[in-house]
């Protein structure tokens, strides 16, 4: 006799990876991928991600990073959108202690276009 599956919980939230990500994670090795969508599923299953998974960027209301740090040093900016969207917007590896300059103004670039468009 075989046991019925159990139903999965509904998602809270729809976790969608914007093009810079997607390309950003194409040549990834496939251990950091997976742990990712593990770290997505999370954050669409409960609506967040607590630290050590996730961290929310000092200084800026609407800005989070999810941490791939099993399989790498990744981190993937990302932002919640109107009803239940949340948008993967910039990725990059990390490679020192604080957030570069430059990785962070490209987070912030995409931010102002997404809520200027309406998005967020």
């Amino acid at each position: 006799m075989t046991k019925p599956n159990k139903p999965r919980p509904a998602k809270k939230k729809q976790f969608e990876m914007m093009d810079p990500v997607r390309d950003f994670l194409r040549d990834l090795p496939g251990d950091i991928k997976q742990e990712l969508n593990s770290l997505i599923w999370m954050l669409e299953q409960d609506g967040y991600l607590d630290y050590p998974y996730g961290e929310k960027i000092g200084g800026d209301d609407d800005l989070f990073a999810i941490r791939v740090i099993q399989t790498g040093n990744i981190r993937v900016f990302y932002v919640y959108g109107q009803d239940n969207a949340i948008y993967g917007i910039h990725a990059y590896e990390k490679k020192t202690e604080k957030i570069p300059k430059k990785e962070l103004k490209q987070a912030r670039t995409i931010l102002k276009i997404l809520t200027e468009g309406g998005l967020i």
